[in-house]
């Protein structure tokens, strides 16, 4: 039976926060202004960017909305920073 890895789920979570944090830094916006624009929680937004959460779908495109970026431009990111044979399932 396949089990998910919850150790490499994190891997996946630190990388999509920097992603975030930096495409947000590019923008020279804030956590404030970009939570106060667009009605995010900044305490949401925090936690994300630092990795201490696992945030839900809805979240992820809410903040690329934010940022003026398609959902898929994130996760292509995301699969070229992960490390070569990455999986989720333990075999």
């Amino acid at each position: 039976m396949q089990q998910l890895n919850i150790e490499e789920a994190r891997i996946i979570f630190k990388i999509l926060s920097e992603i975030i944090k930096d495409e947000r830094k590019k923008q020279k916006k804030s956590q404030r202004l970009l939570a106060d624009e667009f009605g995010i929680q900044r305490s949401l937004l925090n936690r994300i960017e630092k990795g201490d959460s696992e945030p839900r779908l809805v979240s992820i495109f809410t903040i690329c909305e934010a940022l003026n970026v398609k959902p898929f431009e994130i996760f292509k990111k995301l699969d070229e920073k992960l490390p070569e044979g990455f999986s989720l399932i333990e075999k």
